[in-house]
């Protein structure tokens, strides 16, 4: 195990990890380390591998306790396409954080809920398999939920439990690329993220082909499915059912019969093919009815009260500064206070950014950024990340070609922030020195892969996911004029940021530019639903 140069400083934290004495800053200390250094973070992973298996042979372990390895689960946020030594950070982060965990412990293994969460999170919190987070609630319509129910809304993450839907329409988005539509009446037991229980009410189910098989159980049947679409209903008493199957096959087992080994009492149903299914194990062929189940929800343009901002940039031609357009705004466009410009002379009032397919002609116009600028808005209703809720933003962006000989490091930052701190803002930078399209969350950045192209208009929506007792998410997906905008919010995001706390207030909405070539944005909003500030993109 070679010792990477430089690295005293490492020797000493992985010391207070093994002496169990490595407080916040120190924990902080080390995670940056391992971030910037994959010498640090093999030598890390190496040495803590290496101490544990120490302390397994001297016997530290139980022998009732679980040896087994630690499970790390990917998260629906992390995309397949990514590719460098970043993926690989994260994982190992995770795996060497539940291996000092169990060290310090006595050899007792925890969860990690994501491989992307930071060290502290790992050392100083046991995860137990219950609070693990396997689904998203990725869409809610005209949804009353049980008065023994928690508070449920869009964009909330799941856990092992009960969803009780009294009526409406929600979607569970399964960190597997699973996807079920629960209509109400019903009642769904989530197991994991392969494993779910429809106690009585109308699901479909969608997967994709190359998925390990998903078991969906209901009272008298479990079925399997092998990359397809079907639909489950059963009724209040749980004693009937029915299969349909609109794509692919799925293998059904009643619960009522004795298997005998053979496989005999296995019911494969095709696609066109349905089934009634009864607590007995008695079956029977009935005719397809998809037109029962609720396969897509329907795109809503603006759901009640979800939508918080919206800004058209509706201005005569001229400067932003002082114009007062849009709604959930509590004042018009301002210089930014300590802006060191004289003017915002280069930002101009433009024709709108068209988006393909759209049902209506754009609102307002856009505004043209070409150098440095700096401008804020006060918003009417703050975005409070110390409560729990799901924000969406979405925007228009189109960069210009850099002239030639002009500056090609400028970037452009739209950020939250509160206008009296200085800390816990929230930044979507589409263009950056890098190139490539950033968030940073309270200091933390997160890259996309690759940068934007020139002369092609892009529509970012960003996810803020804030929870009172649990660490922030923050996710950006960016769609390219040819892509088709999801209807509901996505498994797969662009940008994921690393969970961070954060209980700002955040209360400005700002633009800031520096050595910009000419970049367009237009269509700004923000809500409380994905289809609130995607809606007018949908197909």
């Amino acid at each position: 195990m070679e010792r990477p140069q430089e690295h005293q400083r490492l020797m000493e934290l992985i010391g207070l990890v093994r002496d169990g004495g490595l407080d916040d800053s120190q924990t902080s200390e080390l995670e940056h380390i391992l971030e910037n250094d994959p010498a640090a973070l093999q030598y890390y992973v190496e040495a803590i591998d290496v101490t544990s298996m120490l302390h397994r042979q001297q016997g530290m372990i139980d022998a009732d306790q679980d040896t087994s390895q630690p499970s790390v689960v990917m998260p629906s946020s992390v995309m397949p396409v990514n590719r460098g030594w970043w993926p690989i950070v994260y994982w190992s982060a995770a795996i060497c954080a539940s291996l000092a965990v169990g060290v310090l412990l006595g050899g007792q293994w925890f969860q990690v809920d994501d491989p992307a969460n930071s060290i502290r999170n790992a050392v100083t919190t046991q995860v137990g398999h219950s609070e693990s987070e396997i689904a998203t609630l990725s869409f809610a319509a005209g949804c009353r939920w049980d008065l023994d129910d928690q508070p449920r809304y869009e964009g909330q993450r799941l856990r092992a439990e009960t969803l009780r839907l009294e009526e409406g329409v929600a979607v569970v988005q399964f960190d597997s690329d699973v996807r079920l539509v629960l209509e109400g009446p019903s009642e769904l037991e989530l197991a994991s993220v392969d494993h779910a229980m429809l106690r009585h009410g109308k699901v479909v189910f969608s997967g994709e082909g190359d998925l390990d098989h998903f078991t969906l159980e209901t009272p008298f049947s479990k079925i399997q499915d092998e990359g397809t679409e079907f639909a489950v209903s059963v009724d209040r008493s749980g004693a009937t059912g029915e299969v349909h199957v609109f794509d692919g096959r799925v293998i059904c087992e009643p619960s009522g019969q004795k298997l005998n080994g053979s496989g005999d009492q296995l019911i494969h149903i095709h696609a066109g093919d349905a089934r009634r299914i009864s607590q007995t194990g008695a079956t029977e062929t009935i005719e397809l009815a998809s037109n029962r189940f609720i396969r897509q929800p329907a795109v809503q343009s603006e759901p009640a009260n979800s939508i918080r901002v919206v800004e058209h940039f509706d201005y005569d031609t001229g400067p932003l500064a002082g114009s007062n357009g849009g709604r959930g705004w509590l004042q018009g466009w301002k210089q930014a206070e300590r802006s060191k410009m004289e003017s915002d002379a280069p930002v101009r009032i433009g024709e709108s950014l068209v988006w393909p397919h759209q049902d209506k002609s754009p609102i307002g116009g856009s505004i043209t950024i070409n150098g440095s600028a700096n401008l804020g808005r006060m918003l009417q209703d703050p975005i409070h990340m110390n409560r729990d809720a799901a924000y969406y933003i979405s925007f228009l962006v189109r960069r210009d070609s850099v002239p030639e000989g002009a500056d090609s490091n400028g970037w452009a930052y739209f950020t939250l922030r509160n206008a009296q701190e200085s800390f816990g803002k929230i930044s979507i930078g589409p263009v950056t020195q890098r190139g490539k399209p950033r968030i940073i969350h309270n200091g933390r950045v997160a890259n996309a892969t690759s940068p934007l192209r020139e002369k092609v208009v892009y529509l970012f929506v960003c996810k803020i996911l804030a929870r009172q007792e649990k660490d922030d998410l923050i996710d950006v997906r960016i769609y390219g004029d040819h892509e088709t905008v999801d209807s509901v919010e996505p498994s797969i995001w662009n940008i994921s940021s690393r969970p961070i706390r954060n209980d700002s207030v955040l209360n400005e909405f700002r633009v800031s530019t520096k050595n910009m070539a000419p970049i367009q944005f237009d269509e700004l909003r923000i809500g409380k639903t994905w289809a609130s500030v995607t809606a007018a993109y949908s197909r």
